[in-house]
């Protein structure tokens, strides 16, 4: 899964590593490939996703609770690439800092399989619209009658 921020990504260089893994089955989306404006269902579907590590697309494997093997993209202030050392330190997905050799991504794919995607509720614990709106209660509470908001450290 790549987004609309540039890759130096080639159909050939997935041509390559579906030949090098025929157990598995590679859908490209973006880049090279074709452009889906919402990739949720097949997010929640695959076995695992490949992906850059530009922060809608965490999220969303975050969300979907996707195994996910995460290539970061180069990026002018090098956001990918924390978002990466990030994930990595968590034991959140499988980062490779570059597209694998071809003969690298049966391991990969399996190594990312067996972490599966359980770890991502530390990213995304899918309580925010709860959390969002017991803060905005507790906004309200301290309103007084003046309009005037308390100055209330939580």
């Amino acid at each position: 899964m790549l987004g609309a921020g540039g890759s130096e990504l080639t159909a050939d260089d997935v041509h390559e590593a579906a030949h090098a893994t025929p157990g598995w089955r590679w859908t490209l989306l973006g880049g090279p490939g074709s452009w889906t404006d919402d990739p949720w269902d097949l997010l929640c579907r695959v076995t695992v996703v490949v992906t850059h590590g530009g922060q809608n697309a965490v999220a969303e494997c975050a969300a979907a609770r996707s195994p996910a093997i995460v290539l970061p993209q180069r990026r002018p202030h090098g956001e990918q690439h924390a978002t990466a050392r990030a994930l990595a330190a968590g034991r959140l997905a499988t980062v490779c800092e570059r597209w694998p050799e071809p003969q690298e991504w049966p391991v990969l794919l399996e190594t990312a399989r067996r972490t599966g995607g359980g770890r991502w509720r530390l990213w995304a614990p899918g309580d925010g619209a709860i959390r969002a709106a017991r803060l905005l209660d507790d906004l309200a509470a301290a309103h007084d009658d003046t309009g005037d908001l308390s100055c209330a450290s939580q």
